[in-house]
């Protein structure tokens, strides 16, 4: 339940997901274009909101590939890295990030083994 399979593009799958829902929506492109199929990269995003979560770190920033994603405890901010792609940035539960993030680096580990 990680991904769907269209073609031979794998669409992020979680528990929880809403399909007509715009944060979500960024999430799953944010796993695919910025995550990828890079077990220590998706370990390293993982371990980063888990401290902002836990109170360990106050934040979190980053700027990926096609993302920039602000962690916070409760909420977090994925924007477009390139200002030219017009896309407005997008606030998204935090718990909802990490179930993706989960989903998602179990979906990396199946295709692994």
């Amino acid at each position: 339940m990680c991904a769907d399979r269209t073609g031979d593009l794998m669409v992020p799958d979680w528990p929880g997901r809403r399909a007509d829902d715009p944060g979500h929506d960024r999430i799953a492109a944010m796993l695919v274009l910025d995550i990828g199929n890079a077990p220590q990269w998706a370990g390293r995003v993982a371990r980063e909101i888990e401290d902002v979560v836990t109170g360990t770190s106050s934040g979190w920033e980053m700027v990926m590939n096609a993302h920039i994603l602000t962690v916070g405890k409760d909420k977090s901010g994925i924007s477009s890295a390139d200002d030219t792609m017009g896309d407005d940035p997008v606030e998204v539960a935090t718990a909802d990030l990490m179930a993706a993030l989960a989903a998602w680096i179990g979906r990396i580990e199946q295709g692994a083994s």
